[in-house]
């Protein structure tokens, strides 16, 4: 199994466990620089030693955003991409945008990691809960 296919099967684990509510993601910062902006980052804790990351990372002068996924071992305040004190990462992959050679692997990882992306965003923010908390005030509203 190739390191993509990996990403892919890893990242939709971790998407069917965010949606589901078991893991939560927290806002680390930003990630980079990439080009000249950089990118958000969300990591997650699976255990006391392993997390995951997923950062979205614009293009320059462009529209499109690609995606970071790592998973490593060490310390969370540790797992951040920095020269210093860096984890074992023992996965990492970085799906373009728009890929140069459009395979349906990578084209797998692009769809898997931006929707892993928008769900550790949502699990980060309290997406879920804000809304759930909307819906009853309207049915109170009703």
């Amino acid at each position: 199994m190739s390191k993509e296919e990996t990403a892919i099967r890893l990242a939709a684990k971790l998407l069917q466990f965010t949606t589901a509510g078991k893991i939560t993601w927290v806002d680390a910062g930003t990630l980079g620089p990439w080009g000249e902006r950089s990118g958000r980052v969300f990591k997650a804790s699976v255990d006391a030693r392993t997390f995951a990351q997923i950062a979205e990372v614009p293009v320059p002068r462009s529209l499109i955003t690609s995606y970071y996924f790592g998973v490593a071992e060490g310390k969370p305040e540790i797992f951040e991409i920095n020269a210093q004190e860096r984890p074992e990462e023992f996965i990492s992959v970085f799906a373009e945008g728009y890929p140069a050679d459009p395979t349906d692997t990578k084209l797998k990882l692009l769809s898997t990691l931006k929707d892993l992306y928008l769900a550790a965003h949502d699990s980060a923010k309290g997406t879920q809960q804000k809304v759930e908390k909307f819906e009853q005030l309207l049915e109170r509203l009703a």
